[in-house]
């Protein structure tokens, strides 16, 4: 259906806006929005069922509603919300006058298939459509797609099934079941009930009788009934090949029932003269015991077996992936946190672009983007998954290296495991062949993705993640013992996460050495991020009022040096209210130098706050006093604040 108002056009086929039949870029959510309000034009949409609606599958705010309403007023050239009404209190009303109209329908066969997560996969293309001209050509052959989950393993083969297709091959899909209890010869019974649909007969009917002993899974086959058996289903296949191309997708076979690997191998053998390719995924990372390495190891090592191990998108494919998922190309920042986060798995980049952060990102061009986000919940599925693949031990492990950070040294997982070294190195290469973690070349291990480490961290709960903080703060406190001023940054970050359970003095103090240091080294956002460590720690504190304004001024001060200017208003502010509560002219007087540095609208203010100041400082002495009081005078007197 198509939706016309005005000079624009909503396609719901093509999932786009139209204005004056040119496309206009729009984000998914914005689209979303905008495509639900003009289906219920009839009516005030309120805003929670708009939440419901859109935001289905992530917990947001109205606040979100608010910025994608205004983002839908700009796509649609609604400046004065004469469209898309606001009813105050309630909600939200389509109000343009809409034509609806069938969309010209276009033959299938002419529209391809394309997905994003197929996005620049030209290598690995080129190298499956050889494999399948070669099997037009009567040389058959396996092609095994390899690598973690969400990687694009499924998409690769659909892609490649699609290709078959267009050129006049049966294509027969299987795929393994993830439960132990999947009946025997899983993969074989869907290949045979794929071929009977698309060729029933005689022939189809007779070969069901011969192989519906290993269907069954009858427990007394011999030896040589088995054998029998692979050979009447093989040499079906070979004849049927004959007349018909045949294309097999035998999808997660890491999970494959013993039987079907076994008939794979036995089959494997006779394809190399037929028209047939086998094309197999599998996850590296988890394969369940020694047999299906062994098989499988096999299967790899055939002559006429190509193997590909899919890993993420680049740097440089991300931004194509984005634009095609999207509709908004990423800003190069914004494509750099997608690869540190998701390590360019197609999967997490599909879930982490429908999160509200993502969002922002594409839309306000300006935003800084946030260190962490709101994870939705079908992401934290997926990696958990991916995690589950390991043992109970190494995932407690993985727990201890979340809270160490993105990366780790070894010896610090040591000490504050307290695993023995064998143990733990059992565990790290475990975690290591799964691709949860990675090793550098300097000894040193991080996690494969960021995300992984996010989501581990965010499952614990909030009990559970202040202790095992002040554990490590403890531990590598005692560790560092007299030589801690090169890791003050390291120690005060884990003493604050440890709050409000650990201990409030030392964050205090730990913060501001740290602070202190990042300001040396001209790390102005740093040093910030440490004084909010240490005005945090002081709510839980009494007295020692001098230093609880020394901190708030210097949040302010590192603020106002990083040119974050509304942040640096506010922290001289309050500043001010402590300076002021607790009678500290000299600080009361910086502070107030501090915010009429700032440019704004608040010149009243401003003199107000430099007039009490210079009232406070009336009755102190000394030369300090006497400095602040002549450059208190002199931005009262319109000259710069030197």
């Amino acid at each position: 259906m198509v939706f016309s108002f005005g000079e624009y056009e909503l396609d719901e086929e093509r999932f786009e806006l139209r204005g004056s039949g040119a496309k206009v870029p729009v984000q998914p959510k914005v689209l979303d929005v905008i495509f639900y309000l003009v289906r219920n034009r009839e009516r005030v949409v309120l805003k929670r069922e708009l939440l419901d609606a859109v935001w289905a599958d992530v917990v947001v705010s109205e606040a979100s509603v608010s910025r994608v309403i205004m983002e839908a007023r700009k796509a649609i050239g609604d400046e004065l919300q004469q469209v898309l009404v606001t009813v105050r209190g309630r909600g939200f009303r389509f109000a343009g006058e809409v034509v609806e109209r069938e969309r010209a329908s276009t033959p299938r066969a002419t529209i391809p298939a394309v997905d994003a997560s197929f996005v620049d996969r030209v290598a690995l293309t080129s190298a499956v459509e050889a494999r399948l001209e070669e099997a037009f050509a009567g040389r058959g052959s396996l092609v095994w797609l390899s690598g973690e989950a969400g990687i694009g393993k499924t998409r690769t083969a659909d892609e490649i099934a699609r290709r078959a297709r267009a050129r006049g091959a049966t294509v027969l899909v299987a795929h393994a079941h993830e439960k132990p209890d999947a009946p025997p010869f899983w993969l074989w019974t869907q290949i045979f009930r794929a071929y009977t649909s698309v060729h029933g007969g005689p022939a189809t009917q007779q070969l069901g009788e011969s192989i519906a002993p290993l269907m069954v899974g009858e427990p007394a086959l011999s030896s040589s009934a088995e054998f029998s058996a692979f050979d009447a289903l093989t040499q079906f296949l070979v004849a049927a090949a004959r007349k018909q191309p045949l294309l097999l997708v035998l999808d997660d076979v890491h999970w494959a029932d013993q039987g079907s690997l076994r008939l794979l191998q036995f089959f494997a053998r006779d394809i190399r003269g037929s028209a047939i390719l086998i094309v197999g995924t599998y996850r590296d990372t988890a394969l369940t015991g020694d047999e299906h390495a062994r098989v499988l190891g096999g299967l790899l090592r055939e002559s006429a077996s190509l193997s590909i191990p899919l890993r993420g998108l680049t740097l440089d494919e991300i931004p194509r992936f984005v634009e095609v998922t999207s509709g908004s190309p990423p800003s190069p920042a914004f494509a750099k946190a997608l690869l540190e986060r998701t390590g360019g798995n197609p999967l997490y980049l599909h879930q982490i672009l429908k999160t509200d952060w993502a969002e922002r990102a594409l839309t306000e061009t300006a935003h800084e983007l946030a260190s962490s986000m709101d994870l939705q919940q079908g992401l934290i599925e997926s990696i958990s998954r991916h995690v589950d693949a390991v043992s109970e031990g190494a995932r407690e492990m993985l727990n201890v290296a979340a809270v160490l950070g993105r990366e780790f040294e070894l010896a610090k997982l040591a000490l504050v495991s307290g695993l023995g070294q064998q143990d733990l190195l059992d565990r790290l290469d475990e975690a290591a062949r799964a691709r949860v973690l990675i090793k550098s070349k300097d000894g040193t291990y991080r996690f494969a993705h960021m995300l992984v480490r996010e989501v581990l961290y965010k499952k614990m709960s909030s009990a559970d993640r202040a202790a095992r903080h002040c554990l490590v703060a403890e531990k590598l406190l005692a560790h560092y013992s007299d030589s801690i001023d090169p890791h003050v940054a390291e120690l005060a970050h884990h003493f604050s996460r440890a709050l409000p359970g650990g201990d409030p003095a030392r964050t205090i103090e730990l913060s501001i050495r740290a602070a202190r240091q990042e300001t040396a080294l001209g790390s102005h956002r740093a040093a910030a991020r440490h004084w909010e460590q240490a005005a945090q720690a002081f709510t839980l504190v009494r007295g020692d009022d001098a230093r609880r304004v020394q901190v708030q001024l210097g949040l302010a001060q590192s603020r106002l040096r990083a040119g974050q200017d509304a942040g640096a208003r506010e922290a001289f502010l309050d500043a001010v209210i402590l300076a002021r509560t607790f009678t500290r002219p000299d600080a009361l007087a910086e502070a107030a130098l501090g915010f009429a540095s700032l440019a704004g609208d608040a010149a009243t203010q401003r003199r107000a706050i430099l007039d009490e100041a210079r009232s406070a400082l009336a009755a102190g002495s000394g030369d300090d006093v006497a400095r602040l009081k002549a450059r208190v005078e002199a931005v009262l007197a319109g000259a710069p604040d030197a």
